[in-house]
């Protein structure tokens, strides 16, 4: 069975939106269900490849990866054209986090478009659900240190991976919880290591 494309976006967004094809090749074969390809490597590079329009096997379309060094350096790096976790993009919404979230998960698509076809609606009502709007693991509170331009932002952050979700399966306000941008991104470069856990290692600090 060949790899998915969007378990390629899934694995790459999780380990900071760019890494080293090894690394890359590790996470999809944890998060893909098997059967998988008896080279997963060559399959995760072809999959990559083809949506890339740098490569010559290019072939048009969705142009979602990159060669950080470049193809013909031939380092082994790949990143997401579009970062679902930058708010710099201009198809991203208030919370650059927000591109993980949805009221109802379609069939599988690539994260490109799911980030575009979001709903707001259910962030928002989390957002209002919130007592205090401060991160759940460091409790940063951003209105108390950058004043009224803080005021009302946090990130939300879905607890449960979109390919874990059935298709129609549904996303509701419990599988969110409110983090600060930092703690946001240890998350996702940590193979979406569970806030709680994340909260136990911060408080050893403390």
């Amino acid at each position: 069975m060949p790899v998915s494309v969007d378990h390629i976006v899934d694995a790459l967004a999780s380990l900071g939106g760019r890494a080293h094809l090894d690394d890359i090749v590790r996470r999809v074969t944890e998060i893909s269900p098997p059967p998988l390809p008896q080279d997963i490597g060559a399959s995760v590079r072809a999959r990559i490849q083809e949506r890339c329009k740098e490569a010559k096997s290019y072939k048009g379309g969705e142009d979602i990866f990159f060669s950080v060094h470049g193809v013909a350096a031939r380092q082994g790096w790949w990143g997401l054209r579009d970062d679902p976790l930058s708010v710099a993009s201009p198809d991203g919404f208030q919370d650059g986090a927000d591109a993980f979230m949805e009221e109802e998960e379609g069939k599988a698509r690539l994260r490109i478009h799911l980030r575009r076809e979001r709903s707001q609606k259910l962030v928002l009502a989390f957002k209002s659900s919130l007592v205090e709007i401060k991160c759940c693991v460091c409790e940063f509170d951003f209105e108390k240190v950058y004043r009224e331009h803080g005021r009302g932002y946090i990130e939300a952050h879905h607890t449960i991976p979109i390919s874990k979700l059935e298709e129609g399966g549904t996303t509701s306000i419990k599988d969110l919880v409110p983090l600060c941008a930092n703690c946001h991104r240890i998350i996702h470069r940590n193979n979406l290591i569970a806030w709680y856990d994340l909260k136990k290692i911060v408080n050893l600090t403390r």
